[in-house]
């Protein structure tokens, strides 16, 4: 009886096991590797579970770097690491997944692998920017880009060059992602055609499609389609048919847009990727929301039945709420409720079971700590047993000894503890100094290296005639030289804040600062017809740090404009307060500020705004012009009427000199 109970297991066993194949088989059209025998191997076989089945990706990572280190193979290692790292990525572990990276990227490093290393790199990035941390992404994915470009790897600049398009797409700079597409492009001529090459087709189409340029966006994604016709490029052929829908669907052009997305679901079913089915079918019911909903629910349900047939918990979770949302509309209640609760019931067991998960790590290990302290506490015992041993033989001097060795471990106890706090200040002030640093280098210097970029751009292209040519580089030097002052005042600062110099205070006037930083913003100005009205008296003195002067003056002042319309006007006034304190404005007849976000301006969560001409910018710029302020003791403070607005004024040390 045992053994027929056995048999019935195993097959059972074998039968799963290839029903399981065989869906891998039909989801991806390929063959997995019938043997591992290396760390390519395990790779090859991750990818295929990474989507499908993280659980058992997650498996063959684990027994892929079991090998390479029994193996001694430190590049698989890394490799499987980055494997890890992306797996932990698509289940939004974001800590983890930048442990697995960091561990790929020490590897790369100590193996001198500098093409595995800026790949490495990229992924850190991309976790930044998917964390919302866009400062950090484009960080790493300038430093991956320098590594690429020192080695003279094209396809790492290439993936460089595209990465830092996408996230400028994320941040809205459109501008700014089609001048990183435009470089993409002349190095993707040099090189063979990859799945990075129609990543940057797909990325042009975004980017023209938000910018309603409908026909480049269509010229675009069509020249990715045409050389997208192998088999290992399926997955990007489908995304390429589905953004070229988009974008018909985006310029009104509906029954265009059903014909591509039926022809990419149709091709997603004629290669069996079940993934893609669901996710283009998702896709093709949005076309249909508003005037054919009854359609837009049949394809929903079509995405939702295949969700639930393969556990893709997320994707039944998505088309649950999308369902939820036509019966609303349409007026069924019953069934917008039902499906409501059907999603809340998934959401529940697949969140909890993501928790239960993360609670049993914990309880292990909390229980391994536990066995530590005990492990702690009987060593502890064991030694003071011994000590009363000692004292027992030798009464006196043991009892001496014991008070020395007290005395001298209390007191170097003290002494490392207080070392220790030390230590602990000063790296946190370190770290808040270096986050402050570069913070003003990403706010200050980015904009002037942007213009320069397009300048050089526009030279580049070998159209311009010599006294536009010529004029265009007299731009780009005085951009150049404004970069390169900003640039050496903020290092100095940096300078300043790591050896722990707060101030460089000076009496100096402030009008050729001003002067000087005008000068830097006059072409911002000049490009919205915006007057700007100087009204400082000349024998003003200020007695206060000269470059953080120059950081307020020249960041309130860039903002006055941004948030001016056309034609507008803005003034900056100086007045004295007292004897020993001068008040400056900056004033706008711009949009104004409401109370709301006012009360919130000088906080890191604060979000940006854009100007009237649509131009980027944060928060950042406001709080480093505060604590500069502050620094000077002085106070920064802001009213403003919404439509009418917006008055910054700030305080320093200084007067006025009197002149016989």
């Amino acid at each position: 009886m045992k053994i027929k109970k056995y048999k019935t297991s195993i097959f059972a066993l074998l039968g799963v096991l290839f029903l399981n194949q065989f869906f891998l088989l039909q989801a991806f059209g390929q063959q997995l590797p019938k043997t591992l025998n290396n760390s390519k191997d395990y790779i090859n076989i991750i990818k295929y579970y990474r989507y499908l089945n993280p659980d058992s990706a997650l498996f063959y990572v684990n027994e892929g770097l079991k090998r390479a280190q029994e193996e001694g193979d430190e590049l698989g290692k890394a490799a499987l690491l980055n494997q890890f790292g992306m797996i932990e990525d698509n289940a939004t572990r974001y800590r983890e997944s930048r442990e697995k990276y960091l561990q790929a990227e020490a590897i790369y490093r100590e193996q001198g692998d500098d093409i595995g290393l800026a790949a490495t790199i990229v992924r850190l990035g991309v976790v930044e920017k998917r964390k919302g941390n866009y400062d950090k992404a484009l960080a790493y994915f300038m430093d991956a880009l320098s590594i690429s470009e020192k080695n003279k790897h094209k396809l790492g600049m290439l993936e460089g060059r595209v990465v830092f398009a996408e996230t400028y797409y994320n941040l809205g700079e459109y501008e700014n992602a089609l001048s990183n597409l435009r470089i993409a492009e002349e190095i993707d001529k040099q090189i063979p055609l990859s799945n990075l090459s129609l990543n940057m087709y797909i990325n042009f189409g975004y980017v023209y499609t938000q910018k309603g340029e409908y026909a480049k966006a269509i010229e675009y994604v069509e020249k990715g389609l045409s050389k997208s016709n192998k088999v290992e490029y399926n997955g990007l052929k489908i995304s390429l048919l589905l953004q070229l829908g988009t974008v018909y669907f985006r310029s009104g052009k509906q029954e265009q847009s059903i014909k591509i997305f039926k022809e990419a679901l149709a091709f997603t079913r004629k290669i069996k990727n079940v993934l893609r089915e669901q996710f283009t079918l998702v896709e093709l019911s949005q076309v249909y929301v508003k005037k054919q909903p009854d359609s837009a629910l049949f394809y929903l349900s079509q995405a939702l039945k295949i969700a639930e047939e393969h556990k893709m918990y997320r994707q039944q979770i998505a088309a649950l709420d999308k369902i939820g949302d036509l019966y609303k509309a349409k007026g069924n209640l019953a069934k917008a409720l039902s499906s409501r609760e059907k999603r809340n019931e998934i959401a529940e067991q697949f969140f909890y079971k993501d928790m239960a998960k993360q609670v049993a790590s914990l309880e292990s290990a909390y229980e391994l700590e536990k066995s530590k302290a005990q492990l702690n506490e009987l060593t502890v015992e064991s030694k003071e047993q011994q000590i009363v041993s000692y004292i027992i033989l030798s009464v006196a001097v043991g009892t001496f000894l014991v008070l020395i060795i007290t005395l001298v471990y209390y007191f170097r106890s003290k002494h490392l503890n207080k070392l220790l706090r030390k230590a602990n200040l000063e790296l946190e002030e370190s770290n808040d100094i270096k986050d402050k640093f570069f913070s003003i280098i990403a706010h200050d210097i980015r904009s002037p290296l942007v213009s320069t970029i397009s300048i050089l751009g526009l030279i580049n292209d070998k159209e311009l005639d010599e006294r536009t040519q010529h004029e265009l580089v007299n731009k780009l030097m005085l951009h150049c030289d404004s970069s390169l002052e900003i640039l050496d005042k903020l290092l100095k600062w940096g300078q300043m804040q790591i050896k722990g110099v707060r101030l460089n205070t000076s009496e100096f006037n402030p009008m050729p600062n001003i002067i000087r930083n005008l000068a830097l913003l006059q072409e911002a100005a000049e490009q919205k017809n915006i007057a700007i009205d100087v009204d400082i008296p000349e024998d003003i003195t200020l007695y206060a740090d000269a470059d953080h002067f120059d950081f307020v003056i020249r960041n309130l002042t860039a903002n006055a404009i941004k948030f001016t319309k056309e034609n507008g006007e803005v003034k900056l006034k100086a007045e004295a307060l007292g004897k020993n304190k001068i008040k400056f404005e900056v004033k706008d007849n711009g949009v104004g500020i409401s109370q709301a976000r006012i009360e919130k301006l000088f906080e890191l969560s604060a979000t940006g705004t854009k100007g009237t001409k649509a131009e980027e910018g944060t928060s950042l710029g406001l709080i480093i012009c505060r604590e500069f302020v502050i620094a000077n003791e002085g106070e920064l403070n802001v009213e403003s009427v919404v439509g009418k607005g917006a008055t910054f004024s700030f305080t320093m040390k200084g007067f006025i000199k009197k002149i016989a």
